[in-house]
Parts: C-alpha cells; structure tokens; sequence
C-alpha cells in the first residue's frame, strides 16, 4: 500500500543555487550527497527532495516518489494498470527502492519506508513538517486521475468541474490521517510538473518565510489564501530553477477532520474552491511548468 507521497526527484542546472534556495527559503537541509545528487529533509524522514545536478542546463522532473508499506505489491499493480516496468534502483535512505513508467512518460519511484533521522530544532525560521504534495498537469486529467486510482491505490479527495472532465482533481492515500492530497492533477496542454508543496505547522511559519523571500525582485506568484479543497493556507514562491513551490499549513487530514465528509465535486464557478478568501486563479500561476523527462530515456531497463 502507498503510505504517503514523500518527494520528488528534480534535475536541476545550477546545484548548488537550488540546494541554497530550499536551505534559505523553504528550511530543507541536506542529509546526504551521492555523486551529483543531493537528498535534502525537512524533519524527520531521511529526505522530502532529491535534486539532481542537469547535464543540459535543463530543469526537469525525473521522478514521483512514494513511500510504500508493500513495494513489490505496488509496483505489480502499478504495471497491471499499464505502467512499464524498469526495474530496482538504489535510493539513499530506502531499504528497497522501484521505478516504473505511467503514460505520458512519467516517472514513479516507490520506495521502502524511509530511514528516519533524529530531528533537531535549528535557530531562526522554522523547517517545514513534511513534503505535503505535487501538482502533475496533463492534458487528459481524468485518464491520469483513473491510473493513480488504479495502478497506486490513491483515493479521490475533491475535484473542480467534474470527475469525468476536471480542471483538477486531488488523490490522498489510503491511511487514516493522510493529507487531503498528496497527489494533484491539473488540466494543461501537455504533460508537466506545476509545483510541488511543502507543510508548516502554522501561517506564521509561513508569513516568517514569505517575508524572508520577498525584496525587490522577488514576490509571492499567488498567495496568501485559503483552498477550499484541502482547506490549507498557502503561498506560492518560485525557485532559482524556475519551479514553482507552495508553502502550506492547515490541511485537512482524512479522517481526522470535520471540514471533509468525502469526495466532493466543486463548481468551476464556486471561487472558494481555490481560494475561500476570494483571489481568482492568476495567470502566472497557471502558466507555471517544469518539463517531465521519462525515465526510460534516463536509464537502462533491466
């Protein structure tokens, strides 16, 4: 079973810049490097982001990564959904690690649970809790929806529009107490990675982390708000390798909280879907992308 969404693994140009960005501005710390990769955390888990320094001077997604309490179960009904199988992978932090290959070449690492690290408070802005979630686009939502139904047991939390023709669509996994969404598919002309998000314990973790961004040539793409789907406050930055990453707190837990009675359909005209405080959607959150690179083309299959 997929237990929780726990991070992404980004090619990115500039090492170094984007391992000082998400120290500074987002509180990750590395954990440990391997080659050109480097495994960043927020607290307790060996890493919440994998960056991985591009041999193209290009910014892309290399994998979707999920922890998982069964990986060789996952990943057999995963390929009976149609994913392609290219074998076992060593991760950092993982017992037990596999990738296979969805449609639309996307990348999806499952791994072991992660090796926990003993978290240690640090002076001044606070870490974020954990990985909270990605935001995929896609041109058909609904088929992509289906497969993570399908080929990773995810459950459907909300969707705007309808669950057959979505402008998005939020999957949690299947646990008590999972975040409203660790999974979000967007409707956009081709495949792409929107964004990826990051959970704090309060908004003034945020507000805090906000301020320290912000300067002359530096602002919020969106933000601050409330989603009504997931009920988070958020802010939206953008890093040096032009992917976009939200700051949350506040999201609705499964199980755990009254604001969620099950699955709901929002109206494409219901503005307190996206924002309860009453910001429309701006373009330039919209327009916001990160190429995906299938992984087949990346490595070898065995």
């Amino acid at each position: 079973m997929i237990t929780r969404v726990a991070s992404i693994t980004l090619e990115v140009p500039d090492l170094e810049a984007s391992i000082g960005f998400f120290a500074d501005h987002i509180g990750l710390t590395v954990t440990e490097r391997r080659g050109s990769s480097a495994y960043l955390r927020a607290r307790a888990s060996h890493h919440d982001l994998v960056l991985v320094a591009s041999e193209d001077e290009r910014t892309v997604l290399q994998t979707l990564n999920f922890e998982s309490d069964d990986v060789t179960g996952d990943v057999d009904r995963a390929i009976r959904a149609g994913a392609r199988d290219l074998g076992t992978v060593e991760v950092a932090g993982a017992d037990t690690a596999h990738i296979v290959e969805a449609a639309g070449g996307i990348g999806l690492l499952i791994h072991s649970t992660l090796h926990q690290i003993e978290h240690a408070p640090t002076p001044g802005l606070a870490q974020p809790e954990h990985f909270s979630h990605f935001n995929l686009g896609t041109p058909d939502p609904a088929r992509l929806i289906q497969f993570f139904v399908d080929g990773l047991g995810m459950r459907n939390s909300d969707w705007i529009g309808s669950p057959e023709d979505p402008l998005i669509g939020w999957l949690h996994c299947p646990v008590d107490g999972a975040l409203h969404h660790g999974v979000a598919v967007l409707k956009t002309e081709d495949t792409r990675l929107h964004h990826i998000s990051y959970e704090y314990d309060n908004a003034q973790e945020i507000v805090d982390r906000v301020d320290n961004f912000v300067d002359e040539s530096h602002f919020l793409v969106w933000g601050m708000g409330r989603h009504g789907t997931g009920g988070s406050i958020f802010a939206y930055i953008e890093d040096v390798s032009g992917m976009m990453v939200e700051l949350g707190t506040g999201m609705i837990r499964i199980g755990q909280d009254p604001r969620w009675n099950g699955p709901q359909v929002w109206s494409l005209d219901d503005q307190r879907g996206v924002d309860e405080w009453g910001s429309s959607i701006p373009e330039a959150w919209m327009a916001k992308r990160v190429d995906v690179a299938a992984p087949s083309a990346l490595r070898k299959a065995p």
